[in-house]
């Protein structure tokens, strides 16, 4: 469906194909990974984004994003934001003709035994992230200690291969934007990282053929636990 993450956005995404700004020819796929798209971005005070209030009153989103003002030409700049991911989501979608979420469930859940409910959608019919009180996903402790596995194992699954090994490569490889950042995962010199709001840590240690999941209660600023992991594993 999608033949090279170093394709064009506006390839699949229609806004950022009709030139509103000169940079989206520059914006691909490895580049919404990996943070570094150069769209402007404000996340507010303790995570209250009016932009992304003005974005969920639009009819559609990914032309709400197109329009919102590039500050670095893409593949420079990191900044870590939901435009990125969002405008993730809708490229899966338009490409496999569905939603983002039926390719992660049909692709990833079904084969690891992970159920759970579809994640939220929008009228545009965009599967988008959770922020701040609006969490999309009710992934247990053992859900994403599964994902771990799959990732710590190259990308296998009871002997299938569910992930690529070189997308998984890609992972764990600094981006040119941050060191500290490969594709939607933190790095470390002792493995990856995924780390969402409110503490929830996901942290695979390749080195100890290790993975560790740590799950912690939303609070309005953001709280940070990688340090329990890193202090247990040895």
């Amino acid at each position: 469906m999608i033949q090279d993450i170093d394709e064009p956005v506006g390839r699949y995404l229609a806004p950022f194909g009709e030139g509103r700004h000169p940079y989206h020819k520059l914006l691909t796929i490895r580049r919404l990974l990996t943070m570094s798209s150069g769209l402007y971005w404000n996340g507010g005070v303790h995570y209250h984004c009016p932009m992304l209030e003005q974005m969920r009153q639009s009819a559609d989103w990914v032309s709400y994003i197109a329009d919102v003002q590039m500050d670095a030409v893409p593949g420079v700049k990191f900044v870590y934001k939901e435009w990125d991911v969002i405008l993730l989501s809708a490229l899966i979608g338009k490409a496999c003709g569905g939603s983002a979420w039926d390719i992660c469930n049909h692709c990833l859940y079904m084969p690891l035994e992970i159920t759970g409910e579809e994640w939220t959608r929008a009228k545009c019919g965009v599967n988008y992230p959770s922020w701040g009180n609006d969490a999309t996903s009710d992934l247990s402790a053992r859900d994403l200690a599964k994902i771990g596995l799959l990732m710590l194992s190259g990308g296998v699954w009871g002997g299938s291969p569910i992930v690529s090994r070189g997308f998984i490569d890609a992972i764990a490889a600094p981006s040119a934007a941050n060191s500290g950042y490969g594709c939607l995962w933190w790095l470390t010199d002792r493995g990856y990282h995924g780390r969402g709001f409110g503490g929830q840590e996901l942290n695979v240690y390749p080195r100890e053929n290790v993975v560790t999941v740590i799950q912690a209660s939303v609070t309005a600023s953001g709280k940070s636990y990688g340090d329990v992991s890193d202090r247990i594993i040895q």
